[in-house]
């Protein structure tokens, strides 16, 4: 099963048990699809970068967890259908992390080669000496 991060940035004016309930839920839907839980990381209240619902601060909670991508569509519904939820998003760590690799290994190429270069360069000057 896939990794996966979710970020959530829930309302701060909600009472502290419907925020309670809906993290609950949300999580229960993960699990009921036989899904695990990673990490569960709460950053508490946060100012936003820009206002969101006319409000300048929001509850963040970050989670990582293995799930099957079958689980992905209810869950999407159930963030985008909650009052409690102003912003999510689920990343694929799998596929990021894949793409990580693939830009460190382009990026060590062309290091490599400017380095080559740049011996060459040393070397023909000394050879000129």
């Amino acid at each position: 099963m896939p990794l996966y991060e979710l970020g959530i940035i829930i309302d701060p004016e909600v009472a502290p048990e419907d925020e309670t309930a809906t993290l609950e839920r949300l999580e229960g839907i993960i699990t009921e699809a036989g899904g695990d839980m990673m990490r569960k990381d709460p950053w508490g209240r946060r100012q936003l970068a820009y206002p969101i619902n006319k409000k300048n601060h929001g509850v963040y909670h970050f989670w990582a967890f293995t799930v099957d991508g079958k689980v992905l569509d209810p869950l999407n519904f159930e963030l985008r259908t909650n009052d409690t939820v102003m912003r999510s998003l689920i990343l694929n760590m799998d596929r990021e992390l894949r793409r990580k690799r693939k830009m460190d290994a382009k990026l060590e190429a062309r290091a490599a080669k400017k380095a080559a270069k740049a011996a060459a360069k040393a070397e023909a000057a000394a050879a000129a000496d």
